[in-house]
């Protein structure tokens, strides 16, 4: 199961805040074939998606591939000189 720390899911919510998303919009974390990289989007959650709170809002969601993906993982803080960055590491 893909599990989210208290720190990443404070990071996700102040990247929501600072996009002024509404009250439905998530950040959707997909993964990219060609780069082999993760990416977070602004989106619109669905009934099939596996949904990740923070404090009572869902802030981030995974299809059900990239929930497949991602069993086993964790998604964490690593702070570097230029501020939190979201690292994924095993869980």
């Amino acid at each position: 199961m893909f599990n989210l720390t208290e720190a990443a899911g404070a990071r996700l919510a102040d990247k929501l805040a600072k996009k002024s998303a509404g009250d439905d919009d998530v950040l959707r974390f997909t993964h990219q074939e060609k780069s082999r990289r993760w990416t977070l989007r602004l989106d619109k959650p669905l009934a099939s998606d596996t949904a990740l709170s923070h404090e009572g809002r869902i802030v981030l969601v995974l299809d059900e591939k990239s929930s497949h993906l991602l069993r086993n993982k964790m998604l964490d803080i690593r702070e570097t000189d230029g501020g939190p960055r979201l690292r994924l590491r095993c869980g």
